[in-house]
């Protein structure tokens, strides 16, 4: 055991047990961000273009919009002046 994880352990035994179940829950925690972070930096290939990525996100009733979205966004926010 590394001299970091002895003093992790040393410090969790101080802990009450009844406090105890805090830190184990910020464990999992940080445990699920951890191995996330390993999983996202693995990347089979880089995607070529930053189009369509978030396209298993779209909702499907919108697309046909899509395209004249961003005019109509201006039109109804300098409409009232």
């Amino acid at each position: 055991m590394t001299r970091v994880k002895q003093q992790v352990v040393e410090m969790l035994q101080d802990i009450p047990d009844d406090k105890a179940i805090y830190i184990l829950e910020i464990i999992k925690g940080l445990m699920l961000l951890y191995n996330a972070d390993k999983e996202s930096a693995i990347m089979e290939e880089p995607p070529s273009s930053a189009m369509g990525i978030f396209k298993e996100y779209a909702n499907s009733d919108l697309i046909s919009r899509e395209k004249d979205a961003w005019g109509e966004a201006v039109r109804e926010k300098y409409a009232h002046t």
